[in-house]
């Protein structure tokens, strides 16, 4: 099991919070609603360049897109971008509890998914494979 320990730079809290670049609570996580267009998610995906987003009702995680969902959804028939998120969203979600080891990430992002961290039920933030990479490289200087 490993430990979280913290490095000079960022306020550590040694758990899978020190993994997320932007959290949620400081308002860094760019998000969709259920009901925005497809065509409105895929242009933050491409202003904020990132490749999903969680989609939010309120403070609660619905959902997740990401551009393969988007690229399925419209492939064939563009008009679909018109469409609303929900349509395309994948809502069976990949959360881990922001008390689990780091080793709980690793079946995550082997089925190509993004890990969900949550305290509770509230949402905390997305951890990606680079978060990972990049929280690791910083343990050798």
């Amino acid at each position: 099991m490993s430990t979280i320990s913290s490095d000079q730079t960022t306020p550590q809290h040694g758990d899978l919070r020190d993994l997320i670049p932007h959290p949620f609570s400081a308002a860094g996580t760019v998000v969709v609603g259920p009901q925005d267009t497809l065509i409105a998610a895929w242009q933050k995906m491409q202003q904020h360049g990132i490749s999903q987003l969680p989609v939010m009702e309120g403070e609660r995680i619905v959902g997740m897109l990401d551009e393969s969902d988007v690229l399925l959804h419209v492939y064939g028939d563009e008009a679909r971008f018109h469409e609303p998120v929900v349509e395309a969203m994948v809502s069976k979600l990949d959360k881990v509890n922001m008390a689990a080891p780091i080793e709980v990430l690793l079946p995550v992002f082997d089925r190509g998914h993004v890990a969900i961290v949550m305290n509770g039920e509230q949402f905390v933030g997305l951890v990606t494979r680079i978060d990972l990479l990049n929280y690791l490289r910083s343990k050798v200087g």
